[in-house]
């Protein structure tokens, strides 16, 4: 790829010039999040390079670049929001994925400014969708994806069909993936709400991370189709036992199965 055709770069120089404009952004949302609710971290200390227990598997290739998969529950239009300012209020700059026919006119500069990742879709470009993400977690970026790919249908908010794009890309490059959770913004911003409700002094929204979920086993087959279809099960579980946690709700029984396979 030329570099006229680079959307976006991680070098450090480009990635310094997104945190500026990213202050900016991050500040003007967290003023207006919290004319709706205050913002509470659980777990922030897992999140790299600020804990020891972030580490390359064994028998895995070195993660130099330090980099982490965000792998985030969805359903609210919010919760990008907060899991973002999440993320920047612990000092990490999230880089989430984004359609890349949105990195053009005036709302891909903006993206491309803050250095938000496309994913390529089109035919000329389909060698690798996820490009960009690699670039960025071998940077020692954070790379935000929500392994749905949409919001939730589920009228009781729990996950659904996670898509193996996150596993994919973790068995592709050794990164970890740290789970994301939240609670709260289903009552500040209900589904099929236009407008949010003001709390901003009797509401809490919690966002939580989790270990970063254990694929060691599956290194060794990690170019078998099966392989990415245990991580994504792993990972849709492993986020819905958080949303439990967060919502003192009893785990649907479909979320307590075992690993499958095809």
């Amino acid at each position: 790829m030329s570099d006229e055709d680079v959307l976006v770069s991680f070098e450090p120089s480009a990635v310094r010039s997104q945190r500026r404009v990213a202050f900016v952004v991050a500040s003007t949302a967290y003023g207006l999040y919290r004319l709706t609710s205050k913002i509470k971290v659980d777990n922030a200390e897992i999140l790299p390079p600020r804990t020891p227990r972030i580490q390359r598997l064994r028998g895995m290739p070195a993660n130099q670049g330090g980099g982490a998969i965000i792998a985030a529950y969805h359903a609210s239009h919010l919760d990008p929001i907060l899991v973002g300012l999440a993320l920047w209020r612990n000092g990490h700059l999230p880089h989430f994925l984004a359609k890349s026919g949105l990195f053009s006119g005036a709302l891909g500069a903006v993206l491309r400014g803050l250095g938000q990742i496309p994913v390529l879709r089109s035919s000329t470009q389909a060698g690798d969708s996820l490009e960009y993400a690699k670039e960025a977690l071998a940077k020692g970026e954070c790379v935000v994806i929500y392994p749905e790919g949409t919001l939730t249908k589920d009228t009781e908010l729990w996950p659904q069909h996670f898509k193996t794009g996150t596993a994919r890309l973790a068995l592709e490059t050794g990164a970890p993936i740290i789970p994301a959770a939240h609670w709260g913004l289903q009552e500040i911003f209900p589904q099929g709400a236009k407008v949010p409700k003001f709390r901003p002094l009797r509401h809490t929204s919690v966002v939580r991370f989790g270990d970063p979920i254990d694929y060691e086993d599956l290194w060794a087959h990690r170019e078998e189709k099966k392989s990415k279809t245990v991580l994504t099960h792993r990972l849709t579980n492993t986020i819905a036992a958080m949303v439990g946690e967060l919502s003192n709700r009893e785990l649907p029984e479909r979320f307590h199965n075992e690993e499958v396979g095809e």
